[in-house]
């Protein structure tokens, strides 16, 4: 694939290529001074299948500057509180380092789990409810390996943008640093967000 197009135009190609449906957009919009860059909105939405029940889902505001300016992902909507926040992260060399950060995370009582993650959140029933399983947590562990940023959680954005996730919650395979062009990697998030589906929907 074409590597030097815009994010917009590779995931449309890609779409193409895998037979897939893709909704996108990207709005341009002046900064605050004539001689500034100009800011862009760009938002997208490719279901894994035909049957819509898993959705790889873009947004980027470059003009915010709040935690939910830039997210890519893959993600499923869930039947559970919209209330509900948690999200599971590869513990990195800060948070060995600050043993204040045990103060506010939750553990699942795997140690072996518990060491390379963090699990944050306001509801800890949900995670002994979805996360103590070991295969879970094994698909947890293979998703954060895939790429530095990857994140596992429930409810870190508002989708409603998104048809199929208008007022419903959503757990998701994700990243917060930046729109992901290797396909290969794609397919990987839309796999293992298949099997997170599998497993959660017989909760």
């Amino acid at each position: 694939m074409n590597t030097n197009i815009s994010i917009i135009e590779f995931l449309t190609e890609f779409a193409e290529q895998t037979k897939r449906k893709i909704y996108a957009s990207e709005t341009e919009y002046p900064g605050p001074n004539i001689n500034t860059e100009t800011f862009h909105k760009r938002i997208l939405f490719m279901p894994e299948n035909s049957s819509e029940q898993s959705f790889l889902i873009g947004y980027h505001d470059s003009k915010s500057f709040n935690e939910n300016e830039l997210y890519f992902g893959v993600f499923f909507p869930i039947s559970i509180s919209n209330s509900i926040k948690i999200s599971i992260r590869k513990k990195d060399i800060i948070d060995k380092l600050n043993p204040l950060l045990k103060q506010k995370i939750f553990k699942t009582e795997n140690d072996d789990f518990d060491s390379q993650t963090i699990i944050t959140g306001n509801d800890k029933s949900i995670v002994d409810k979805y996360f103590h399983n070991n295969y879970t947590q094994i698909l947890i562990l293979d998703c954060l390996n895939i790429k530095h940023g990857i994140n596992v959680g429930i409810n870190g954005f508002n989708l409603d943008f998104v048809p199929a996730f208008k007022n419903k919650s959503h757990f998701g395979i994700y990243t917060r640093l930046a729109w992901i062009r290797d396909t290969k990697i794609i397919e990987d998030l839309f796999k293992k967000i298949e099997q997170f589906r599998k497993i959660i929907i017989d909760k």
